[in-house]
């Protein structure tokens, strides 16, 4: 199956070291498929998947929330999610 739409999300990791602290961002993806929705290793079927929505916390970051069967799962963005969430109304209505 097609991708319809992929939204970037980001990990972020805070390691120390001698000099201070050091913060690593690692970018993945988030697909949005006919069927389901695929968030790095995860899968969650669009029957799950009740709502998407996401908030900006920062001029930089915000979160994408997916509110599913197994709870609200959040996800760091960086990039407005508003076209992917747009996509998955169009597939659930």
């Amino acid at each position: 199956m097609d991708i319809i739409f992929t939204q970037p999300f980001v990990v972020v990791e805070r390691r120390m070291e001698r000099t201070g602290q050091r913060t690593i961002e690692e970018e993945h993806a988030i697909e949005l498929y006919e069927d389901r929705i695929r968030a790095g290793q995860e899968d969650f079927a669009l029957k799950d998947v009740f709502d998407v929505s996401y908030r900006f916390t920062s001029a930089l970051y915000g979160f994408l929330y997916l509110h599913t069967n197994r709870g609200v799962v959040s996800y760091i963005i960086k990039k407005d999610p508003s076209l992917f969430v747009e996509e998955y109304k169009k597939l659930v209505h």
